[in-house]
C-alpha cells in the first residue's frame, strides 16, 4: 500500500521543486572572540562555536549552516564569498595546533601537539577557504544540506589572525522526483528538521497521539521461533494504536534481493519505508538471530571492525557506493540521517526474549513507584589526566537538562584519580537515568584509578537488584555495546532476569574526545539526547536518539573525522517507540505562586549552563540577569512555567566574567531572585 499526502508535501518543501539556489549571508562579530592562552599557545574561541583542525594545522572554531532544500533535489553544490575582515589582536598569535584525537578506552596516554612546519611557516592563508565541509542527506524524504564554516583568516608565518565579518554562502541544486510518503512520516522528520532550523515549538509539535498512516507502522521483526514471546509487545503497540507488523527473519531473506543476508533485511526495511508507511523498526534479536553489517572504521590512528545498525535506518544509497565491498566508508555517499527509528534487542533465547518484553510492558504500563522514577546517576571519569580533561563539564551540561525536582546523584573522578562504588547502590535501588563517562571495552566502563570498575557485566550480574526499577542507561565509553563473541555489557544489563536496564544507549566500537576544552562528538549526542527526553519531552526514546544524531551530522568535516565515526558507533539497544516516563512533579509544591527554583549548578563552572525553574500562572513574564551594580546582563521573555538556561553570556552572547549574578523573574508587580555564581 502506498500513500501519498500532497498537501503535508507540499507544506514542508516551502520551496517549489525545481532546480533553484538559496544564498544566505552570515554576520561574525569580532567583539565576541575570546584569546585565551595555553602555555606557549593561544587559544581563540567564540561561544556556540567548536574547535576544528587537521592534526598539526591551527586549531580554531567553526560553526555548522544548514539548509533545508526541496524534496528530491540533486547535484548539491556549495559556493562562499567572504566580505571585510577585523584584525583579531596584535600580530604575532601563536594559534595552537590540533592534536591527534583519542578513543576514549585509552588510559594515561599523553596528547602529542607538534605544529605542521609547511603550515606554520607558509605565508598562505589558513583556512585556505571557510567553508571547511559539506554534508548532503534525505532525512524520511526532506533534503538537507550543510557546511561547516570556519570563518578566519590566519597567517601562521606571521602570526595575524583577523575574523571574516561577512560570508555569503550559496547553495545550488537540480530538480529531482520526491518519494511518496506518509503524513506520520513526514510529520516525524518534520519535528527532527524543526531541531536543525533552530525554529518551532518542538515540545508542542512531539505530541504522542496515534499515527496515521501505513498498515506497518511498527515494525517487528524477529526469527521466527520468536514471534510467539514478542506477541505481547506487538499487541501493546496496536492498542497504544500504532498498525504493526511482525515479520520473521526467515521469510525476508527468501523473499527480498540482496549481495548478502544484511543486504536482504536493508532492502525489505526499505520496502516497509516507502509502501507501508513504516516509522519504527525493532530488529529483536542478536547477531545469531537478527543479520548484522559489520563496517570497517578508521579514525587518525585508530582502526576498527564495528557493528553499525545505522545501516538499516540509514536506507539512502547503498552504503559501498564505491563498490569495494567495504561498506560504510566516507567514499560510500552516506547521508548518515536515519529515515526510521531503529533500535534491537541484544537477545539469543526465548528466556531473553521473555524478558526484554516484560520489563518494556512494564515500565510503560505498570511501573514501581517512588523516588527512583525521577532520580539519576552521573558518573564521570577522569579521561586524559595530562591536559585535565575530565568528563565533569559533560556530566554538568546533562545535569541540567533534568527536572528541578529530580534528585541527580554525581559521582566525579577528580585528577589525579581515584575510583569510586558508592553509585552502585543507588543504581541497585532504582534510577531512571544513569549516565556512564568513562573508559571502555566491551565488558564494561571503567573510572581512570582504583578501584575501575564503574558498570561492568560483573557489576550488573552481581551487584545490581533493582527489580523492575529498570532504567535507561548510556554512555560515552569504547566499546560496551561490543556484542560481537562476546557477553558485553550492554547484554548484561538487558538480559538480567532481577535488574538491570530497559533500554542500552551505548558504542559498539570507539568513543572520541574533542578538542579540549571543546567536548568530543560522544559527550555531545549524550547531552542533546538528554534535552530532547526532559527539555522537548519528545514522544518516544527513538526519536530523541535519532535528533541526537542529526544534530551531530553538520559538524563533520568529511574524511575520517571522529564525529562521523561517534555517529557510526554510537547504538540504541531498546524498543525505539519506547516513552520515556515524564513525571509531573512527584509531589513537588512550589513554596509560593511565583518563583525561582535555585539555579544549578551553583556555583557554574567548566563552562556549564545554568538551569532553573519559573514557576507561575499563565501570563507574560521577564527573566532576567543582572550584575551586582545593577547592569542589565541577559534577558529573556516567557509565557508559561518553564525551566530557563542562562549560557552565562550577554545579550550578544559574550561569555561573562567570573563574579556573582542576579538572576530575576518579573510578573506584574511580583518580583523572585536567585543569586548565582559564575567561575572562571
Amino acid at each position: 500500500m502506498k500513500l501519498v499526502c500532497f498537501a503535508q508535501m507540499l507544506f514542508i518543501l516551502s520551496f517549489p521543486v525545481a532546480g533553484g539556489s538559496i544564498t544566505r549571508t552570515l554576520h561574525f562579530n569580532p567583539a565576541d572572540v575570546d584569546l585565551q592562552l595555553n602555555d606557549i599557545w593561544t587559544v581563540a574561541v567564540i561561544p556556540g562555536f567548536e574547535q576544528r583542525g587537521i592534526p598539526g594545522t591551527p586549531l580554531l572554531p567553526a560553526i555548522p549552516e544548514v539548509f533545508i532544500l526541496p524534496d528530491g533535489a540533486k547535484n548539491v553544490t556549495f559556493s562562499a564569498a567572504t566580505y571585510e575582515k577585523t584584525e583579531i589582536g596584535l600580530p604575532g598569535i601563536p594559534i595552537i595546533p590540533a592534536t591527534e584525537l583519542r578513543p576514549f578506552s585509552l588510559q594515561n596516554s599523553g596528547s602529542v601537539r607538534l605544529p605542521d612546519p609547511a603550515v606554520y611557516s607558509s605565508d598562505s592563508p589558513w583556512p585556505q577557504n571557510p567553508v571547511i565541509g559539506t554534508h548532503t542527506g534525505t532525512l524520511a524524504g526532506t533534503r538537507i544540506a550543510s557546511c561547516l564554516i570556519q570563518p578566519w583568516v590566519y597567517i601562521p608565518a606571521t602570526g595575524s589572525l583577523s575574523i571574516i565579518n561577512e560570508i555569503e554562502v550559496t547553495v545550488t541544486w537540480e530538480d529531482g522526483f520526491p518519494c511518496d510518503l506518509t503524513a506520520e512520516q513526514r510529520r516525524v522528520a518534520r519535528s527532527r528538521i524543526n531541531v536543525l532550523e533552530g525554529t518551532a515549538d518542538q515540545a508542542s509539535s512531539w505530541d504522542s497521539s496515534p499515527i496515521q498512516g501505513g498498515d506497518a507502522q511498527y515494525l517487528l521483526i524477529c526469527d521466527s521461533s520468536f514471534a510467539e514471546t514478542m506477541e505481547p509487545l506487538a499487541t501493546f503497540h496496536e492498542g497504544r494504536g500504532y498498525s504493526v507488523e511482525t515479520a520473521s527473519v526467515q521469510e525476508i531473506l527468501s523473499s527480498f534481493p540482496g549481495i548478502d543476508d544484511a543486504e536482504k533485511l536493508r532492502n525489505f526495511i526499505k520496502n516497509r519505508f516507502l509502501e507501508h508507511g513504516t516509522v519504527f523498526v525493532l530488529l529483536a534479536g542478536d547477531e545469531t538471530l537478527v543479520p548484522v553489517r559489520m563496517v570497517y572504521t578508521y579514525c587518525e590512528t585508530e582502526a576498527d571492525t564495528a557493528t553499525v545498525d545505522l545501516y538499516f535506518a540509514d536506507l539512502d544509497g547503498t552504503w559501498d557506493a564505491s563498490g569495494d565491498g567495504e561498506y560504510g566508508q566516507p567514499d560510500d555517499d552516506l547521508d548518515l540521517y536515519a529515515d526510521v527509528l531503529l533500535g534491537r534487542a541484544l537477545f539469543s533465547t526465548i528466556d531473553e526474549a521473555e524478558i526484554f518484553v516484560q520489563k518494556n510492558l512494564t515500565y510503560q504500563t505498570n511501573p514501581p513507584s517512588g523516588d527512583w522514577q525521577t532520580t539519576a546517576v552521573l558518573c564521570g571519569a577522569v579521561l586524559f589526566d595530562s591536559i585535565g580533561y575530565t568528563a565533569d563539564k559533560g556530566c554538568d551540561s546533562i545535569a541540567v537538562e533534568f527536572p528541578p525536582y529530580w534528585e541527580v546523584n554525581k559521582f566525579y573522578e577528580e585528577l589525579p584519580g581515584g575510583g569510586i562504588t558508592e553509585h552502585i547502590p543507588i543504581i541497585s535501588g532504582g534510577s531512571a537515568w544513569n549516565h556512564y563517562a568513562g573508559h571502555g571495552n566491551e565488558r564494561g566502563i571503567y573510572w581512570d584509578k582504583a578501584p575501575q570498575g564503574m558498570m561492568t557485566n560483573w557489576i550488573a550480574s552481581d551487584s545490581l537488584h533493582n527489580g523492575s526499577k529498570t532504567g535507561i542507561h548510556v554512555s560515552i565509553a569504547c566499546r560496551p555495546a561490543d556484542y560481537i563473541g562476546y557477553n558485553c555489557l550492554a547484554e548484561a544489563l538487558l538480559n538480567k532476569p532481577d535488574g538491570g536496564g530497559v533500554a542500552v544507549l551505548f558504542n559498539t566500537s570507539y568513543g572520541w574526545e574533542g578538542h579540549w576544552p571543546s567536548l568530543g562528538a560522544s559527550e555531545r549526542m549524550c547531552i542533546d539526547l538528554s534535552r530532547q527526553v526532559f527539555g522537548s519531552q519528545a514522544s518516544s526514546l527513538g526519536l530523541a536518539f535519532a535528533i541526537a544524531k542529526d544534530i551531530r551530522i553538520p559538524f563533520m568535516s568529511g574524511g575520517y573525522d571522529r564525529t562521523f565515526q561517534s555517529l557510526l558507533s554510537w547504538s540504541a539497544f531498546m524498543d525505539p517507540a519506547l516513552v520515556v516516563m515524564q513525571t509531573e512533579g512527584g509531589g513537588y509544591v512550589p513554596p509560593v505562586s511565583f518563583n525561582i527554583t535555585p539555579p544549578y549548578p551553583n556555583p557554574s563552572e567548566r563552562d556549564a549552563p545554568v538551569s532553573f525553574y519559573v514557576n507561575f500562572d499563565e501570563g507574560p513574564a521577564e527573566v532576567s540577569v543582572h550584575d551586582l551594580c545593577g547592569r542589565l546582563i541577559w534577558k529573556t521573555d516567557i509565557t508559561s512555567s518553564q525551566r530557563v538556561s542562562w549560557e552565562g553570556t550577554d545579550s550578544t552572547g559574550r561569555k561573562v566574567p567570573a563574579g556573582v549574578y542576579i538572576i530575576s523573574a518579573r510578573m506584574g508587580d511580583s518580583v523572585s531572585s536567585r543569586l548565582t555564581t559564575v567561575l572562571d
